[in-house]
């Protein structure tokens, strides 16, 4: 294989593998591959080199690259009784090559490996989000972190690590550079937050600071290492203690290497969001982005807190699919059924879909029944009661209570 960078790996180790780790100055870690894991390891890894050996398949002057391709295959199935290439064989002791560092150190590694997918979702049987992110961090030499806002309580979580792989050296460099994405959406970024983030060194802030333009609904947190094992979190979680600490959040995880396609997807789009004009450079020591960023959080967290006095009311009406779910939920009242859970996604309108379904039953009962709305943030419940003022067309429906 090509030159091993000191970082993390997910390879099947190989002896030639085992010779370079050897012949190096350098301490390996491995660890053994489980019974249950060992036939879909050597699937991928047999898969991986059918596919560059037939990419490398080229046409002849008799023969078409597909006819060509075709014809090795079917040469290799008739086979695949021969020796195997000395050097290139599996080693006899399955075993993943996870890191390659200096003698000793040995890094703190993620739970999920750097190949395989997974989803996590804050379960007894899901590693812990916040662990797997500082493991990343560790480990990696660039990471880009798109979210809609940030909280010092969730920086705070993290700053530890944020500040010891962005620390430079005599020569100006560091373990990893950062890039950050993020709004003024419904007034909830921390000022204080982006200002240790743009703070640190080697890390760009970047935020948009109209909020009612802006949906950023994206969460995501994309690793890059040398060693070309990437990874990347995409989810529900915000850069909050809360979304980090076992919040009700689904969060899945793919890597470079084994969903190439995914990540350098994600990796573009990210791009294409960061060289927008909607998302402006913040500099903490700069008069003029301190005052912007501070007048944008003040305007959209203060968007809900005036009445709705007598403006004429949107006229709103459900989208066909949420038009479905009421339904669905008014016929599961019919059948005596009052316990109903509602699950979608973020941004397909649950609480729009919620005032529509208390207004059904507003208008059955011929008055307003008690409601309790219950949010973790005084921003989505000030959000949430200009929905039902809108839906219900009445200006002084619902009182807040927070603390």
């Amino acid at each position: 294989m090509e030159e091993l960078y000191q970082g993390l790996y997910d390879l099947l180790a190989t002896d030639d593998l085992h010779r370079q780790v050897d012949e190096s100055l350098l301490e390996a870690t491995y660890e053994k591959i489980s019974q249950a894991n060992l036939p879909e390891r050597l699937a991928t890894a047999v898969a991986e080199r059918l596919l560059a050996r037939l990419n490398g398949i080229k046409a002849t002057k008799t023969t078409k690259k597909a006819e060509a391709q075709v014809a090795w295959a079917n040469q290799l199935l008739a086979s695949l009784q021969q020796p195997p290439v000395p050097g290139n064989i599996i080693s006899s002791t399955p075993e993943a090559l996870r890191a390659i560092h200096p003698k000793g150190l040995k890094p703190d590694l993620p739970a999920i490996g750097l190949a395989q997918p997974w989803l996590f979702t804050a379960g007894k049987d899901s590693p812990a989000l916040l662990h797997e992110l500082q493991a990343e961090l560790n480990s990696c030499n660039h990471v880009d972190i798109l979210v809609s806002f940030i909280t010092v309580s969730g920086v705070r979580k993290l700053l530890d690590r944020l500040k010891a792989i962005t620390a430079t050296d005599g020569q100006g460099r560091s373990q990893a550079s950062v890039r950050v994405l993020t709004t003024t959406y419904t007034g909830a970024t921390d000022q204080k937050a982006l200002n240790q983030l743009a703070e640190l060194p080697n890390c760009e802030v970047r935020v948009s600071l109209d909020g009612r333009r802006t949906r950023l609904h994206a969460k995501a947190w994309l690793f890059e290492r040398d060693t070309g094992f990437g990874s990347a979190y995409v989810g529900s979680a915000n850069f909050s203690g809360a979304a980090l600490m076992g919040g009700l959040e689904w969060t899945v995880k793919f890597t470079q290497h084994g969903q190439p396609d995914l990540f350098s997807r994600a990796k573009a789009h990210f791009e294409t969001l960061w060289l927008d004009n909607e998302f402006q450079p913040y500099d903490p020591n700069n008069s003029d982005h301190q005052a912007a960023l501070r007048s944008a959080l003040k305007r959209e967290s203060t968007q809900y807190d005036a009445p709705i006095g007598l403006p004429t009311f949107f006229d709103l009406i459900p989208k066909p699919f949420q038009t479905d779910i009421l339904e669905q939920l008014d016929n599961e009242r019919a059948h005596g059924r009052t316990r109903n859970l509602l699950v979608a996604a973020t941004g397909t309108g649950k609480t729009v879909m919620a005032a529509f379904d208390y207004r059904r039953i507003a208008r059955e009962q011929g008055g307003q029944p008690r409601l309790l709305f219950v949010a973790h943030r005084e921003e989505i419940l000030k959000q949430a009661q200009h929905t039902y003022r809108q839906v219900l067309h009445d200006p002084n429906f619902g009182d807040l209570l927070t603390c």
